[in-house]
């Protein structure tokens, strides 16, 4: 952990090329972008056939809440939350959302729509960067999920984040990370196609990031793994 998070500049470049990769998938769900097409070589790839014939992507990850479900009025910051308010029964949980999301388009969509599904229960949704979480109150938050995006990025960014996550949750509160697991058979086809639609992932053994979570002072709760990442349950 040498190299650990000194200037938002380092991280500068692979965070365009996410902001840009996201709002694309987000302009092809409301279809103002035409559908990934990708090339013959990686159309023949085993991870892609299986995702179109064997819905391999419902098996590639544990969703957060297996590992912890939200409870009712408790407060939950999302960060890179995608439109995790829309896919999830938040509405069942009663519990308040707090969106964090470095998309444009997504944080756009969230402002417009979440309101007209549960205005009571949508706190808020701000652009920014994972680290960047300023915005929030110390000890503000229930629950931190932070899931979907971290394989973008060296590990050290999770020493970026790690100040932040620990500053914004209650005493105790946990936090939900996931990452790919290097040692997935998948891993690399799946890699090969990420980086087809501008987003170079960052394959990291698993050992690797349990040093690292235990190295910031992180204690694992519970692990459970998919067919490519690995959640986790952690008490920063």
């Amino acid at each position: 952990m040498d190299n650990l998070f000194l200037s938002q500049d380092d991280w500068t470049p692979i965070l365009q090329a996410q902001s840009e990769r996201f709002d694309r998938e987000t302009e092809i769900q409301l279809g103002l972008q035409p559908p990934w097409k990708l090339p013959a070589d990686l159309e023949v790839l085993s991870f892609w056939q299986a995702c179109q014939l064997d819905h391999l992507q419902d098996r590639l990850a544990v969703p957060f809440f297996q590992l912890r479900t939200p409870q009712k009025r408790e407060q939950c910051l999302d960060i890179g939350c995608g439109v995790s308010f829309f896919l999830y029964p938040w509405s069942q949980w009663n519990a308040s959302f707090f969106g964090h999301e470095l998309s444009p388009q997504v944080v756009k969509l969230l402002q417009s729509r979440a309101p007209q599904l549960n205005s009571k229960l949508f706190k808020s949704v701000r652009q920014g960067m994972a680290h960047q979480l300023a915005a929030y109150d110390d000890r503000q938050f229930d629950q931190v999920i932070a899931t979907g995006f971290l394989a973008y990025y060296p590990l050290e960014y999770l020493a970026a984040i790690w100040p932040q996550v620990r500053r914004v949750l209650k005493p105790g509160a946990p936090v939900i990370i996931d990452w790919v697991r290097a040692e997935s058979p998948w891993a690399e086809e799946w890699g090969l196609i990420e980086l087809f639609k501008g987003t170079e992932p960052f394959l990291i053994p698993s050992e690797r990031w349990e040093a690292t979570i235990r190295h910031l002072g992180g204690r694992i709760l519970k692990l459970a793994s998919g067919e490519l990442y690995t959640t986790a349950l952690i008490q920063p």
